[in-house]
């Protein structure tokens, strides 16, 4: 080992793992092991001690240690990531850290290099040993989840790269079946996974009749040789929703339209090749959209195009709803609303961003569990299919389906008898449409602006819609945020709310449906006697060059550029330091350096410059710059060099030259031919 390297680990790495309960004595720097062979891991960490024989068949945990000057995702890091790997795989573990022994941590799956989520978080610190046992014993090439104040199930969750590998397997069955990508597809996949989720529920708790046989009931059919499983399916789908049945309004009325599999060109052998797909694992918990990976895997190029205009990816949603929920530690009562909901994505996430935050706090209940499912989230969307699509996410991940509806958000008020209501709700998630609005809202009963405009209109009306206090977190484009013709709006926004942080996300973020520049806003609304002046507070500015995906129209999961956890650390601490300003302006001038940094080597090398993330002063958001509130504008801001007269002459002569002999040399080829 490199001696820097091996200072730091003393220096740093030791006490993080002894302040976690980690013993030195379970720990051995710098060796090698029977099963890695000549190859030396920087840690390794045993359920027992040194002294005990059994130190290398109980070792749980592999740490690759770099110098603490090294940045995820650079050469180091990933030479460390490279032989971490082979390594936790000869000692047969199922993950490897690599860590910069200082502020930098990451798990990673040993089988595809996926991050590790603890308790539905990328895990970023060092954990005690109790839960190192647990990543090793829970991980697997089907899933990085591990579960720690949550109770395991013994049936395994759904994994999403297991889901996509069923359903590039169902699309094999599909195709021996004649059936074409796009609904042909679409809807007997949505199908079956609705009814396995059924049966997932009725195991929990029976609601349906004892009689009606759900999914885990044809077990014997789909396995066997004999049986007519595609008949039994048809059977369960009229049972369930039978219009003679007392139970045709039960708890599943609301997916009956989406069940589509009675007239299917599937034959009974696609039935039972299908049902073994999707059987064996659980499918309530997937920790990603399960109706956007089917749509993304058969939709046809045109639908997915129409898809992306109210797909939000579910990476981006669940960390806006971690962001905006993190401080609703115990239950209390809520309303939270998403007046575009599109797919759903934000209502799922924040359900489970609600239910992570009470188990963590140990205050989770089925009072709790009712509340959230009947009376908390509120969805609103003029597109019917959106509704449904929303609906069953919902569904899918827990439920909270019962408050969502088919309505225009911007139309007047008294016109919405569906709970969209102004001073209502304590959190609104949401990304809005974006373009011409040609909808039946009158623009004279908006004060923001005189824009036909969905963006600059939906922010006004989801803030009359916020309570006083309220917090709102909207995806929002540039123009909004920098064009000089909408200055007003951007100042009316600066009186009527305080704007938190200013969240710039990649271009790709939304690719391949759209490329367009976009932001989120974290906003809170002001108490009435606060509205009309401008915000005194800071912006506290993140800008997210990499989400964990590749900036390009293919979106695949990378191993080294996410930007995502580094945010989610520094957001909470950064925004509580924003409440000591400006009472106490000597505090926040001496701690703001820990939520401020320039690019590192890495980030420069590939050509960023700048700060990553800082604060931005409220005087620094003006009439001289039109009030711009673009994070790349304050934190990024373009430079130009300038040159003299004498230099200016010498580069405009030579560049004369140069297309003075391009020209001969053009027209003597011209004159040739």
């Amino acid at each position: 080992m490199k001696k820097e390297e091996t200072n730091d680990i003393v220096q740093y790495l030791i006490p993080l793992l002894n302040k976690n309960n980690i013993s030195t004595e379970n720990c051995k720097i710098d060796v090698t092991t029977e099963k890695s062979g000549k190859q030396r891991g920087d840690i390794w960490i045993s359920l027992v001690s040194q002294s005990n024989k059994n130190f290398e068949n109980k070792i749980t945990c592999l740490i690759e240690a770099k110098h603490r000057n090294s940045n995820i995702g650079d050469i180091d890091w990933r030479d460390a990531m490279s032989q971490g790997k082979e390594k936790a795989k000869k000692q047969k573990l199922n993950y490897y850290v690599v860590t910069n022994c200082k502020s930098d941590f990451r798990y990673y799956n040993v089988h595809d290099d996926e991050e590790i989520y603890l308790d539905g978080k990328i895990l970023t610190k060092i954990v005690p040993l109790e839960i190192l046992q647990k990543i090793q014993t829970q991980t697997n090439e089907d899933s990085s989840y591990v579960l720690h104040k949550a109770s395991k199930d013994t049936v395994p969750i759904i994994s999403e790269a297991s889901f996509r590998k069923s359903l590039k397997n169902l699309a094999n069955v599909y195709r021996s079946a004649g059936l074409k990508k796009g609904d042909e597809r679409i809807d007997p996949t949505v199908s079956f996974v609705v009814l396995k989720y059924i049966s997932e529920q009725e195991l929990e708790k029976r609601t349906l009749h004892s009689s009606i046989k759900l999914w885990h009931e044809l077990r014997n059919i789909a396995y066997s040789e004999e049986g007519d499983l595609k008949s039994s399916f048809k059977i369960m789908v009229d049972n369930i929703w039978d219009k003679n049945s007392e139970y045709k309004n039960n708890r599943y009325s609301d997916f009956k339209d989406l069940i589509d599999i009675k007239d299917s060109k599937l034959k009974n052998n696609h039935f039972k090749l299908i049902y073994k797909e999707l059987d064996g694992k659980k499918y309530h918990g997937a920790n990603f959209d399960l109706y956007g990976s089917i749509y993304e895997e058969f939709a046809s190029q045109t639908k997915k195009k129409e898809f992306g205009e109210f797909y939000t990816r579910r990476h981006i949603t669940g960390m806006v709803a971690k962001l905006l929920l993190r401080n609703e530690l115990k239950f209390r009562k809520l309303k939270i609303s998403d007046p575009a909901c599109g797919t759903g994505g934000f209502l799922t996430e924040a359900y489970k961003s609600l239910i992570t935050n009470y188990s963590s706090n140990n205050s989770l209940n089925t009072e709790i569990i009712k509340e959230l499912k009947e009376n908390v989230f509120f969805g609103y969307d003029n597109d019917p299919k959106s509704v449904a699509r929303t609906k069953l996410n919902m569904f899918l991940v827990g439920d909270g389906h019962i408050h969502i509806y088919e309505n225009d958000s911007l139309v007047d008020w008294e016109s919405c008898e569906k709970g969209w209501e102004k001073d209502t709700f304590d959190y609104i998630l949401t990304n809005p449409p974006m373009g011409k609005y040609d909808g039946e809202a009158k623009i004279e009963n908006f004060s923001f602006t005189n824009e036909k405009r969905y963006e600059l209109l939906f922010v006004e009306r989801i803030l009359e819609a916020l309570k006083s206090g309220g917090e709102l977190a909207v995806v929002i484009n540039d123009g909004a945020l920098e064009a000089p013709s909408r200055k007003n709006f951007r100042k009316k926004l600066l009186s009527t709310c305080n704007i938190n942080a200013v969240i710039s996300l990649s271009k790709f973020a939304f690719a391949p449906y759209t490329k367009e520049k976009t932001y989120i806003l974290f906003l809170q609304k002001k108490q009435n006697d606060e509205i009309s002046e401008i915000q005194k507070t800071p912006i506290w500015n993140y800008i997210l060059d990499y989400d964990g995906y590749a900036n390009s129209d293919k979106r695949y999961r990378t191993k080294y550029h996410d930007d995502i956890p580094e945010l989610e650390e520094n957001f909470d601490n950064a925004l509580k330091l924003l409440k000591v300003y400006p009472a106490d302006k000597d505090k926040f001038e001496k701690e703001k350096i820990n939520y401020e940094r320039e690019i590192n080597p890495r980030e420069k090398s590939e050509g960023l410059k700048g700060k990553k993330f800082g604060y931005v002063y409220i005087e620094q958001i003006n009439e001289g710059n039109f009030f711009n509130l673009l994070s790349e504008f304050h934190l990024r801001p373009f430079t130009t060099n300038s040159i003299g007269i004498n230099e200016f002459d010498s580069l405009l002569s030579q560049y004369l030259n140069e297309f003075n002999k391009i020209k001969e040399d053009f027209e003597k080829r011209m004159g040739k031919d």
